[in-house]
């Protein structure tokens, strides 16, 4: 599994690259939990990554220096701030969009409807046990 997901995201990278996206693969899916959220803040975002604080941070600073995120403080607690994708980041973030979708037919050009099925059903099995391992925290 391992391999395929580092294979695909292979795929991905470069078909980014060679349409001149305007960001990486890689940063088109470490923005997508602030467009499933609109009041993160840079902790919430280093838990769901999975990364360290300073590399959120490090990652964070060149958004926003890219325009792609704007700091604002936290409505609920002056002291903090929450990360909100700017107008410039979700219009290059919605430029990916084609491209993964493109790529997600190119992933599943030989599947039969059966097997595209199964595969939708394994994924979930995956996704379950994942979540039920990490006692949820991976929603």
């Amino acid at each position: 599994m391992s391999e395929t997901l580092l294979l695909m995201r292979r795929f991905l990278a470069d078909e980014f690259s060679k349409n001149k996206i305007g960001m990486r693969f890689e940063e088109w899916m470490q923005i997508l939990p602030l467009l499933e959220s609109e009041s993160l803040n840079q902790k919430e975002l280093s838990e769901r990554l999975v990364k360290d604080k300073t590399t959120v941070s490090r990652l964070v600073d060149g958004w926003v220096k890219k325009s792609w995120v704007k700091r604002e403080v936290s409505p609920q607690d002056k002291r903090n701030y929450v990360l909100r994708l700017s107008k410039k980041g979700k219009e290059i973030w919605e430029k990916g969009l084609p491209i993964v979708t493109t790529a997600d037919l190119v992933f599943r050009k030989d599947f039969t409807e059966a097997d595209e099925k199964e595969l939708y059903l394994l994924l979930f099995k995956i996704q379950s046990s994942v979540q039920l391992n990490g006692n949820g925290k991976y929603n």
